[in-house]
C-alpha cells in the first residue's frame, strides 16, 4: 500500500513539473466545438399515444415482469424455429 502511495505522489510530482517547463510561446491548434447531438435526428417519435390507453395497458402486468413472462408464453408461438 505505501509503495503504491509513493507511486501516485511521484506521478503527480511528474505532472506539475512537466506542466510548469511547458513553453508558452508554442502555438497550439484550436479545438473546434462540435455538438455530440448534432447528428441526433429531432422529433424520434413519429406519432403521439393516448396516455390512459397507455397506462391501461401497462396496468394489465400488475406484477411487472413475472406477468409479461407468464403472457408471452401464453402466446402463440410465431416462428417455430425460435419457440422452445
Amino acid at each position: 500500500m505505501r509503495t503504491l502511495f509513493l507511486s501516485a505522489g511521484a506521478l503527480l510530482c511528474a505532472a506539475t513539473w512537466a506542466q510548469s517547463a511547458a513553453d508558452p510561446s508554442v502555438r497550439v491548434p484550436t479545438v473546434t466545438y462540435r455538438s455530440v447531438f448534432a447528428d441526433t435526428s429531432i422529433g424520434v417519435e413519429t406519432q403521439s399515444l393516448d396516455w390512459k390507453r397507455a397506462h391501461a395497458e401497462v396496468a394489465q402486468f400488475p406484477r411487472g415482469h413475472v406477468d409479461v413472462l407468464k403472457w408471452e408464453r401464453a402466446q402463440p408461438a410465431q416462428n417455430p424455429q425460435v419457440a422452445k
